[in-house]
């Protein structure tokens, strides 16, 4: 049986499929990357991947906000907007949601799943007020970084402890993950990234008034350093010389070393934390990984995440596992730790900050 994952990235959509034969063995058939410009313009791209697929197959939907577990035949299209989060003034079917449309129109067989949120490892105290616990893509990496300590340390599931950095093109989000759960997240509307400006000041966005998507998923750190086109690799080399973009980095840094010292006392007992594992592009970057060892190694080592793919990101790695898990082949012990079969409610819950008529 195949099963494909599928990652919606800022900079690239990232495809990882493994294929799975009843005497057990397992095989990668897909491991692919294509900018997100080119998905948006195109999104037959898309269908042609979906074609190539053979039956029977399972596909982890890309979910944004997540749902909870859910088959795509079945998703709605009150579904598809809340996982993409946009009011209706704001909604246009491109991209995601375009390829959420052709996912339902085709009955593609598998399931859109949820984010940190609607897990039940997450208590419910830790989700008042609270919508960017980790999107759905959070939750196939830290699936990764399950799958990870158990292969390496050669420990059961439930055993795996630690704290995740996923550093993306756009976003940074840190997760914690206590005997293989996902107990608590900051998203990544709430860390300064490479595009994204973090948590707003509520001042400031009281000042702002109407906040819109373009406010929230910009003035990070290429905002900062007064370029929104660069990539990390050149705002690295430009932080050299340019003391804009060298301010800009260390806010950067320090936003990320905040969280994670703040996300550490979510643990039952701190001590339990083996590893700070790192993903995303930026591992390969002496300059983001030096500083953040420097400061995060009293709290546990500070480590690189193992990849399974040559190409494709860890989140379309997990979103391939959780497929596998959900159709029941061999990851389905790591599905059933995570507790995504139990996902519930809403990306809306819990939420008690006064407002103007309907969140959305």
């Amino acid at each position: 049986m195949q099963f494909l994952g599928v990652d919606p990235g800022t900079g690239s959509w990232d495809f990882f499929g493994i294929r799975e034969e009843a005497d057990g063995s397992q095989e990668v058939f897909l491991d692919l990357a294509i900018t997100t410009k080119r998905i948006s313009q195109n999104p037959q791209l898309f269908t042609g991947i979906l074609n190539q697929l053979e039956q029977p197959y399972l596909v982890t939907a890309p979910s944004g906000f997540g749902l909870p577990l859910k088959q795509i035949k079945d998703l709605t299209e009150e579904d598809i907007a809340i996982m993409m989060l946009k009011k209706n003034k704001e909604k246009k079917i491109i991209g995601l949601s375009a390829i959420l449309h052709v996912l339902h129109e085709r009955q593609a067989m598998g399931y859109a799943i949820p984010s940190a949120k609607h897990l039940p490892t997450v208590p419910l105290h830790r989700k008042i007020n609270r919508i960017d616990l980790g999107t759905a893509d959070k939750v196939c990496t830290a699936a990764v970084g399950l799958q990870d300590q158990h292969d390496r340390l050669g420990i059961a599931y439930e055993e795996t402890d630690f704290i995740m950095i996923e550093i993306g093109a756009g976003f940074t989000a840190v997760l914690a993950i206590e005997d293989g759960t996902i107990i608590d997240g900051i998203g990544g509307t709430n860390i300064i990234g490479m595009q994204a400006c973090g948590g707003l000041d509520g001042e400031l966005a009281y000042l702002i008034g109407t906040i819109h998507k373009r406010n929230i998923y910009n003035g990070g750190v290429a905002a900062i350093a007064g370029n929104s086109t660069l990539g990390l690799d050149e705002l690295i080399l430009l932080a050299e010389k340019d003391p804009q973009t060298s301010l800009a980095l260390q806010a950067f840094y320090e936003s990320i070393i905040k969280a994670v010292f703040s996300i550490s006392t979510s643990f039952s007992n701190p001590r339990k934390i083996r590893e700070i594992l790192v993903s995303g592009r930026a591992t390969n970057q002496p300059k983001i990984m030096k500083p953040l060892e420097e400061r995060l190694n009293q709290i546990a080592p500070l480590r690189e995440m193992r990849s399974y793919s040559q190409v494709a990101k860890r989140a379309a790695q997990g979103s391939a596992f959780i497929a596998s898990g959900l159709g029941g082949g061999k990851y389905a012990p790591l599905v059933d730790c995570l507790q995504i079969k139990k996902s519930s409610g809403s990306i809306l819950d819990y939420i008690y900050v006064p407002h103007d008529g309907p969140l959305f």
